[in-house]
């Protein structure tokens, strides 16, 4: 059976009651004895210290915790401000970005992130570039892609894929939840490779009816988003009855590692075959065409230099596996 790595993002730095549901999940989590791997944006973190609240950064004490950019939809997206520059353009813009986020993060937390994660769809290839300037081994939700969803290195940064997920439209109706979280069990208990990361969703959207970006959607800026509109307490409350049950059955038939404990494993890094290569080009290609249709994106931004630049850097692709002895 495959280590898991449970992924949730910290992001909403609009809506006051999601401070609270970060808190609620953290808490959770460690009730349930298992360790997450939590994304925070930089402006969450700016946002929960400006507002005073020690108490949600304190309760994601002991859990690892990424960089989950500095903005996350605010714009430019990661996409939108790496798609039309060169590659040494875009390394120096995507460090001079990712540097206030780690910076925010680490006047937060006292620490340096543990790994990063890309926020919604948004991805170019500097941003591997940019996390090693900084000291950050490993990009989480990795559009670059090899075959089995396994874990490789690319550019001299460790992918790590996202590959099962449940949602909080599940989370807030327990039929759905039960049918859903059984068939990820089952299907985790299937698994041949060493490592499985595991999203379950954003502690916001438990709380409200929209994601709190939905403002920024289509290039938009607004200088007064609107607020999201709460669920009810009785499905914030269900949501959070219905994800504790699905960790506590987790926990007790998986072994559950933080990203930094992951990167701690005595991985093997092995060059690709060339059916290998031809699946990276090939479906890390979709992937990133894919991810330029994220609702938040400006309308018609165009990928293919984005696809150029990761096809380009090919030959430093490297596979991932866990050794034996």
């Amino acid at each position: 059976m495959p280590i898991v790595s449970v992924f949730m993002d910290v992001e909403d730095p609009l809506n006051p009651l999601a401070d609270d549901a970060a808190m609620d999940v953290a808490r959770l989590f460690g009730n349930a004895g298992v360790r997450g791997s939590f994304c925070l944006t930089g402006e969450k973190c700016r946002t929960l210290q400006s507002r005073g609240r020690r108490d949600v950064l304190e309760a994601f004490e002991g859990h690892c915790l990424g960089i989950h950019t500095d903005t996350h939809s605010y714009h430019p997206t990661t996409m939108e401000l790496l798609a039309d520059c060169s590659y040494a353009e875009g390394c120096r813009l995507a460090l001079d970005a990712e540097r206030k986020g780690v910076e925010a993060f680490e006047r937060a937390f006292g620490a340096r992130p543990s790994f990063w994660g890309g926020a919604g769809n948004t991805w170019s290839p500097e941003i591997t570039f940019a996390i090693r300037e900084l000291g950050i081994p490993a990009y989480s939700y990795a559009l670059t892609s090899v075959p089995n969803h396994a874990v490789h290195r690319f550019n001299g940064a460790i992918g790590l894929p996202q590959t099962f997920s449940i949602s909080e439209v599940d989370w807030s109706d327990d039929q759905r939840a039960l049918i859903r979280s059984a068939g990820v069990l089952d299907a985790l208990a299937k698994v041949e490779t060493g490592w499985i990361g595991v999203f379950i969703g954003h502690p916001t959207k438990l709380r409200y009816t929209q994601f709190w970006d939905f403002p920024f959607a289509g290039g938009r800026q607004p200088m007064h988003p609107e607020l999201a509109e709460p669920h009810p307490l009785e499905i914030y409350e269900r949501s959070l009855h219905n994800l504790s049950a699905f960790l506590g059955l987790l926990e007790r038939s998986f072994a559950i590692l933080g990203v930094d404990e992951v990167l701690e494993l005595p991985w093997h890094f092995r060059p690709p075959t060339v059916v290998e290569k031809e699946f990276f080009a090939e479906t890390t290609s979709r992937n990133l065409r894919g991810a330029a249709r994220w609702p938040i994106h400006r309308p018609a931004l165009d990928p293919e230099n984005i696809v150029r630049k990761t096809v380009d850097l090919i030959d430093s692709l490297e596979i991932a596996e866990l050794s034996q002895s």
